[in-house]
């Protein structure tokens, strides 16, 4: 027995509800469990787990105990994984933050490729909302630039530079007259990101401010870009979030001079004592990716 060993199968055996289950989960015998959380509790000196024939759940201590060595025990693993990355070859979860858009239509496609070169690294892709800050639970989060990240627990490493601008179906221009000025969009069905149909004022990189507005709003960036490839308007976002579309013909751009301020995407990773041996290899691949392909 050891104090490892017997933590991590209690956590299984919470997460799954039963020891025939965790069993399962471990390639072990319900009975093999059983002694495990037995000598845990002995050495505690507390109940961890109320069992019954037909029900188990866990005391107040045991709670405490759960989330705790949940932690810790995600954190050994980690510091495993790194010492081992380090030394031999790289393996291990790596626990990837983003928006929707950035992980739908930037991340996946990279995301496959760096699994084929590191076949032994396991990908765990979590939503945030835009703006969200990292969670230490991440190992990396990719997302625009942060303002009020805490630069005392994160390290930050730009990825690239983008300029938001519009673009649209060839069907729906050519039921429309040429767009030749920026004010012209204001007369155009704009698809805009968000929950309300109340205009949205953009400024633009040569100072003109447009009030934009449409009769389609959403916060799924996918189904914006699905209303443009069909005709519904005109979409403005990043060329590489309709690289895809624009490489098939679906989309195009329109007034490609006007673009929004340039912005930039960011990498954050937590300040930790070990090695960022995963993440690293990870952000360096996604340069590597978009080196000359966003500006």
């Amino acid at each position: 027995m050891d104090w490892i060993t017997c933590t991590q199968s209690f956590i299984c055996v919470v997460d799954h509800g039963s020891l025939a289950q965790a069993a399962t989960k471990l390639h072990t015998s319900s009975s093999a469990l059983s002694k495990r959380l037995s000598w845990l509790e002995r050495q505690l000196g507390v109940q961890l787990l109320k069992r019954t024939t037909r029900s188990l759940s866990m005391t107040d201590a045991g709670d405490l105990f759960y989330h705790r060595a949940k932690t810790w025990v995600d954190d050994w693993q980690q510091l495993v994984s790194e010492t081992t990355s380090t030394f031999g070859e790289v393996s291990g979860v790596l626990r990837i933050g983003a928006p929707l858009v950035t992980g739908n239509r930037f991340l996946v496609n990279f995301i496959a490729e760096f699994l084929e070169i590191y076949p032994k690294i396991k990908v765990e892709l979590t939503t945030l909302t835009p703006g969200q800050l990292p969670d230490l639970n991440l190992d990396v989060v990719i997302s625009r630039e942060l303002e009020y990240f805490n630069s005392a627990s994160y390290i930050a490493a730009k990825l690239f530079d983008f300029q938001p601008g519009f673009f649209a179906a060839p069907a729906y221009l050519e039921r429309h007259p040429p767009i030749t000025a920026p004010e012209q969009l204001t007369q155009h069905n704009i698809l805009l990101y968000g929950n309300s149909h109340q205009p949205q004022e953009r400024v633009f990189e040569d100072g003109t401010r447009l009030q934009l507005s449409g009769n389609f709003v959403s916060p799924n960036p996918e189904a914006l870009v699905s209303a443009a490839v069909i005709g519904m308007g005109i979409i403005l976002g990043g060329a590489g979030t309709v690289q895809k579309e624009i490489d098939q013909g679906l989309l195009v751009p329109v007034l490609p001079a006007l673009k929004q301020p340039r912005l930039s995407a960011y990498a954050y990773y937590p300040k930790l004592e070990y090695n960022h041996t995963k993440t690293k290899l990870f952000i360096d691949f996604i340069k590597q990716k978009v080196k000359g392909l966003y500006v």
